[in-house]
């Protein structure tokens, strides 16, 4: 509420060229092209983190509460890897698991929100209008201790040591024999996911899926 009554009297700016109305305004929005990528049989990102306002759009999203741009990459990212599965899950009904890589404490007590629950949650806004089966978990992942941000991680194998048996799950029996699909804001060395993916497989899901908004 707090937020809504500063937007009303202080109007959001674009990120790129400050036009006031909204974080990303539709001219500038145009200027994005997805640039749909698969890292490996099971990983897939959508937007090119080279691209100077797809790397500001995430960094005003993590850093500069810009919510919205959370409900931009959520929407991007359905469109382009969710919205076929609708007819297809209408049909065998399988129940798939949405869950967001998890910010520290730390950070979500400073921002107020954990930037990935925020893709995530429009991802299964979108689903449920086109009536596709998702189920949004964001209680189940979460990190067993501060570490420093990966982004000022420089090196690879820092980065691998850095995120090494960090992730934890709670509920897990929810997913066993089920589809799990990770959503997080950026894959650079992959080593986040590939952490997430050893805590969940833990609890024998039928398949391991994770998705980016960035690579």
């Amino acid at each position: 509420m707090w937020e809504e009554f500063l937007n009303t009297i202080f109007p959001e700016r674009c990120i790129s060229c400050e036009k006031p109305g909204s974080a990303l305004c539709a001219i500038c929005e145009r200027t994005i092209t997805t640039h749909p990528i698969a890292l490996s049989g099971t990983t897939a990102a959508l937007f090119d983190y080279r691209n100077p306002l797809v790397k500001k759009a995430i960094w005003s999203l993590k850093y500069k509460r810009k919510r919205s741009l959370g409900t931009y990459f959520g929407t991007a990212l359905y469109r382009e890897f969710f919205k076929h599965l609708a007819y297809g899950n209408k049909k065998t009904g399988e129940e798939i698991f949405l869950v967001p890589v998890p910010a520290s404490a730390k950070a979500t007590s400073l921002r107020g929100y954990n930037h990935s629950a925020i893709i995530a949650k429009t991802i299964a806004e979108c689903a449920k209008n086109d009536g596709l089966k998702l189920t949004l978990r964001t209680d189940m992942l979460y990190k067993k201790k501060e570490v420093p941000q990966q982004a000022r991680v420089r090196s690879i194998a820092k980065r691998e040591e850095n995120v090494d048996h960090l992730f934890s799950v709670k509920h897990g029996e929810d997913i066993t024999g089920k589809t799990v699909i990770i959503i997080d804001d950026v894959i650079t060395t992959g080593a986040t996911i590939r952490d997430v993916k050893r805590a969940l497989r833990v609890f024998k899901p039928k398949r391991i899926l994770a998705i980016a908004a960035a690579h």
